[in-house]
């Protein structure tokens, strides 16, 4: 049964946050693979800019589109030009086009200057340009290096056709701000069903093989960020949407007033053949949402989906 999906804010100095709608790590960088840390990246073109209703926190999108069009894309990274931001979550928009093709991976780089997409497509050929986002975040009287010493990255990881992983952070000091994914996938593939928070502390993926079998090792990411800042004290919101049953489901969080954007997710329904995520979108735009879709691919499967929209403010 589809869970409720309604919004609620809670002020994480006392009660901690609240995951209305909808795996222990280490610190911060520990838990992301090392190698991203090496990764070139593509600096991003910024989109637009949010603050908070206490005026200290800003958040940016910031995007870049890969050319020419290709089969797979493989760790495309995009970076941020703000030296004063860490990426604190990201996305990426295949194509439902064609064929179509499907999202691999959409998680923060090591060192959280960056934010690491891939996608492929799927026994049928279908290149396709990839747009990469990245979420900047900065607090006014904090550094670079003081925000990112503030943040935590828990992982867990699981193998199989089907595979499912939840990370987490620790809830007595973190809030969670966002999440992510990467599937290291061989042979014929296995693409993204789910990326959300799956509680007020943890973050949860799925994927699966399509068609042809093709198990794969999952790693999943939960990003969390100290309750208690110098400037003050975090409060976090998420908001739900969810999509109609259809081949290609879609459906858009919106953030209410007073939160900048952090993150966002989606769970995919999927029922037989199964239903594949092809978009993980921030706003792109002056309004403050999460858009996220997917579709059936070879084998007609209506499903439904649920999009979660991640935010903060100071209190």
């Amino acid at each position: 049964m589809r869970r409720a999906l309604t919004t609620l804010a809670a002020s994480v100095s006392a009660v901690g946050m609240v995951l209305v709608g909808a795996a222990p790590g280490t610190a911060f960088g520990a838990e992301v693979p090392a190698a991203t840390a090496a990764l070139a990246g593509t600096v991003g073109t910024p989109l637009n800019a949010f603050t908070d209703q206490s005026g200290l926190v800003t958040v940016s999108v910031f995007t870049h589109r890969g050319t020419p069009a290709r089969q797979h894309w493989n760790n495309e990274t995009i970076t941020i030009p703000d030296p004063d931001m860490i990426a604190i979550g990201g996305g990426g928009t295949a194509t439902n086009q064609g064929a179509g093709a499907l999202l691999t991976a959409s998680y923060p780089n090591a060192d959280l200057s960056g934010w690491v997409v891939s996608s492929k497509d799927h026994v049928n050929k279908a290149p396709h340009e990839l747009v990469t986002y990245a979420i900047g975040l900065k607090v006014a009287g904090m550094t670079r290096a003081e925000l990112a010493a503030s943040v935590y990255v828990g992982s867990a990881s699981n193998y199989g056709p089907h595979p499912e992983a939840e990370a987490g952070i620790p809830s007595a000091s973190y809030v969670l701000v966002g999440g992510g994914f990467k599937i290291d996938w061989s042979g014929a593939g296995n693409l993204a069903t789910a990326s959300f928070p799956s509680s007020a502390s943890s973050w949860k993926a799925r994927s699966k093989d399509q068609g042809a079998s093709s198990p794969a090792t999952l790693h999943t990411y939960a990003i969390g960020l100290r309750r208690s800042l110098p400037v003050g004290a975090v409060s976090t919101v998420i908001a739900a949407a969810a999509g109609s049953q259809a081949a290609h489901p879609t459906a858009t969080a919106v953030l209410p007033q007073g939160y900048v954007l952090t993150g966002g997710g989606a769970d995919v329904h999927w029922n037989r053949a199964g239903n594949l995520l092809w978009k993980l979108e921030p706003t792109r735009t002056s309004t403050q949402y999460f858009i996220a879709a997917s579709k059936d691919h070879g084998h007609s499967d209506p499903s439904t989906i649920d999009v979660y929209a991640v935010g903060i403010r100071l209190m």
